[in-house]
């Protein structure tokens, strides 16, 4: 049963939470260093509810699965509020005067997802203020949600977008609340079932947009910013009212609320911030707003970049309880090793998701349709085969006991996907789809399996920390690779749109004085000038269009070229994960109620029948 007091918890978590090394105090080491290595003796169990029976499943009430459909609610309007805007990004754009910023509003919500979630999963197991930031950080969402739709240009909507990501950005304890609220054996298919609500966001979110933006194409969008507004509020009262863990203690509970800000690693969180910041935004300056070499572009990255170099030597050198604590990089193949191995391959997946969400609506529109709901309708096969295939690989994970050989199966299926894309030509409507769907079915299992490994791999005490390093792994890679991917297309397009469409439009009987205007008008999309130019014929348009769609399909298939061999290497990965059967039973971290052995109250009932 659930019990304030573990002497014989000796599971693989609470052996690692008290592991030491040597203080060398002769070498000239501080007292302080002293007295953070005594802190680290202390049971961080002690006091605490925990169930701690491995072996015997334990009898859940209505308490904790209310706070697990709190959970569900936050992951699915976080989803909904990423997914959405992508979706409809150009009508966005055209709607606020200024294409060449609109990346920007969705990259600023993955931006401040990737700084702020080590600040705030380090404050939520430092001030055990779990519930306090959940709440606040939906309430902040609410507040850029209201913003948004009275939106005058784009960089209000960025500013809406930056507030709106503070609740994103709390996604790590999104993902940790479940899994320690529930036995350990059960987290693949605790992450699943979060992973169903997210799915529900990613179909439910682009669909409503894009029928807003259907049935008007200027201002649309303002409108979904209102519901999403009110899901922001329904889930700040959900988890308000939802979840009610009890009182934990830490092996800090001694310090004032000052002396706790300190082992927030504030140096760690400043430079990191900061260079991410940095660094980012001078990839999506470049190519874009600026060229590469241009001055801002250039002093912005190379700035970014030092100060990330310098973040990395801290927390490697100036301190070993940081954002990224030394304890998660120890203990064997089934522990550090598995734990890097994880960060490493979420940042893959965050590559090839991004590359989906992103430029398929990108393909959609320059090859099949134009219609702002069809685009985002051609999207829902890789959601909805990600939706049941999450189930498959989730229940897979946990009769079996193990992530490794479910997670190298998810990879490559999406990796056969995303090759599958690197094939498609102007005709292939019906193919695009079934890719989508081979992606989709693989999709479903990274994140869920990624996510069960961090925290069955680490400690408890730093289980928020641990997923908030993977998640903004993730992020950072979606910024990064978003940027990459789009240099890489425009660089593409830059040649095959003027060279395609001048050859099929020279063959057609255009004259080559009227080239440069033709080309111009018909891939900025300004059909009404296109009958104006001298010589121009429906002939000629019509040759135009299909060179058109034949050297956006010649272009885009980079983006998906770039991505193939992550794939490739994370399915190599997922072979020197460590084996997890051990720490996946039925011990229960942190319960929102005092849980006892289900085995326990069936023989009671058998006794008194």
């Amino acid at each position: 049963m659930a019990s304030n007091t573990n002497p014989d918890a000796v599971t693989a978590d609470t052996a690692r939470s008290h592991e030491l090394e040597k203080v060398h105090t002769a070498d000239g080491k501080t007292d302080s260093m002293v007295d953070e290595q005594h802190m680290e003796k202390v049971d961080t169990n002690e006091g605490n509810l925990v169930y701690n029976h491995v072996d015997e499943e334990p009898e859940l009430h209505a308490r904790t699965y209310i706070a697990l459909l709190s959970m569900f609610a936050l992951n699915l309007v976080q989803v909904f509020a990423l997914q959405s805007p992508p979706a409809v990004l150009s009508y966005i754009g055209k709607s606020l005067n200024n294409t060449e910023a609109d990346t920007w509003v969705p990259n600023s919500l993955s931006l401040v997802q990737a700084v702020l979630g080590p600040v705030i999963s380090g404050a939520s197991d430092t001030f055990q203020a779990r519930k306090t930031i959940l709440v606040g950080s939906s309430l902040i969402s609410l507040i850029g949600a209201a913003i948004a739709p009275g939106s005058g240009n784009i960089y209000r909507l960025i500013a809406a977008q930056t507030l709106i990501g503070v609740g994103f950005a709390a996604v790590p304890l999104a993902y940790a609340v479940p899994s320690e609220i529930l036995p350990r054996k059960w987290r693949p298919m605790a992450q699943a079932c979060m992973n169903i609500a997210a799915a529900i966001g990613a179909i439910s979110g682009p669909l409503v947009i894009g029928a807003l933006v259907k049935g008007n194409e200027k201002d649309g969008w303002r409108k979904f910013y209102w519901i999403q507004m009110g899901l922001w509020g329904l889930t700040a009262l959900g988890i308000f009212v939802g979840y009610r863990p009890p009182k934990r203690h830490t092996r800090l509970d001694h310090l004032s609320f000052w002396q706790k800000l300190t082992h927030l690693d504030l140096p760690g969180c400043g430079l990191l911030t900061v260079g991410l910041t940095l660094f980012l935004t001078g990839l999506n300056l470049g190519g874009g707003l600026f060229s590469w070499v241009n001055v801002r572009t250039l002093v912005t990255l190379i700035l970014g970049i030092v100060i990330l170099i310098a973040f990395g030597v801290y927390e490697w050198k100036g301190t070993r309880t940081g954002i990224l604590h030394h304890d998660l990089f120890k203990g064997g193949a089934a522990q550090g090793r598995t734990f890097a191995i994880c960060v490493g391959l979420i940042f893959i997946e965050g590559i090839m998701l991004f590359s989906y969400i992103v430029f398929f609506p990108v393909m959609t529109n320059a090859l099949f349709t134009s219609d702002p709901f069809k685009t985002v309708a051609r999207s829902q096969p890789y959601w909805i085969a990600g939706l049941i295939s999450t189930v498959i690989w989730g229940y897979s994970a946990t009769r079996f006991r193990t992530i490794r050989e479910p997670l190298f199966l998810g990879y490559l299926f999406f990796t056969a996907g995303i090759i599958g894309w690197c094939t498609i030509q102007p005709g292939d409507d019906f193919s695009q789809l079934a890719f989508a769907a081979v992606a989709g079915f693989g999709f479903g299992a990274p994140l869920i399996l990624i996510i069960s490994g961090v925290q069955l791999s680490t400690p408890h005490r730093l289980i928020a920390t641990a997923t908030a390093v993977t998640t903004s792994s993730r992020a950072v890679a979606a910024t990064v690779f978003t940027a990459i991917f789009s240099a890489a297309l425009n660089t593409k397009l830059d040649t095959n749109l003027p060279n395609d469409i001048g050859k099929a439009a020279l063959k057609a009987g255009l004259p080559a004085t009227s080239l440069k205007a033709f080309i111009t008008a018909l891939a900025g999309g300004d059909t009404a000038a296109l009958p104006t130019i001298p010589g121009v014929t429906p002939a000629i348009i019509g040759a135009g269009v299909v060179a058109l769609k034949q050297a956006f399909a010649d272009s885009i298939r980079v983006v998906y070229i770039i991505a193939v061999p992550f794939g490739a290497l994370a399915c190599i990965m997922c072979l020197f994960l460590g084996d997890l059967r051990k720490t996946m039973n039925y011990q229960v971290d942190a319960p929102v109620e005092d849980l006892h052995a289900k085995h326990h109250h069936e023989q009671t009932a058998e006794r008194v029948a």
